[in-house]
């Protein structure tokens, strides 16, 4: 997008920084048809190049443009709010799976100390031990 828009919107796609593979999945979100304009945009977001010049380049309106941009920066928006919630869901599986571990470790480390206590062999022990540590290891 360019300068003049306005400063509340968020920028989701940046010029000279996208790849074509997305912009054609986020255009098949779209109801953005004409080639010309699908050409400016690609060559926009993948070169870098000033939106004007993309315009005239593939002999559209720089107006056709800036409205094909914004709504390629909604649907992008949506695309991110989607991630965002991914994650937050992603986050709190792992913040339960690492509470589980935490648990399970105490588990283990409590009947390492009952072993211990009524004198099981060493062997075991170094088993129970070295399992905590695996455990450990994985979780960071």
């Amino acid at each position: 997008m360019t300068a003049t828009k306005s400063s509340r919107e968020m920028l989701y796609l940046l010029a000279g920084c996208e790849p074509e593979p997305k912009l054609d999945l986020l255009l098949s979100l779209t109801r953005i048809t004409s080639e010309p304009t699908i050409a400016a945009l690609k060559l926009h977001y993948t070169t870098g190049l000033d939106p004007e010049r993309c315009a005239a380049r593939h002999r559209i309106e720089p107006s056709n443009l800036m409205r094909a941009q914004t709504t390629l920066n909604s649907i992008m928006g949506v695309v991110e709010a989607i991630k965002e919630l991914d994650w937050e869901k992603h986050l709190a599986k792992l913040a339960a799976a690492n509470a589980r571990i935490t648990e399970l470790e105490q588990l283990v480390s409590r009947a390492a100390n009952y072993l211990y206590e009524i004198g099981m062999n060493e062997e075991l022990e170094q088993q129970l031990s070295a399992a905590i540590s695996n455990s450990k290891e994985h979780a960071a």
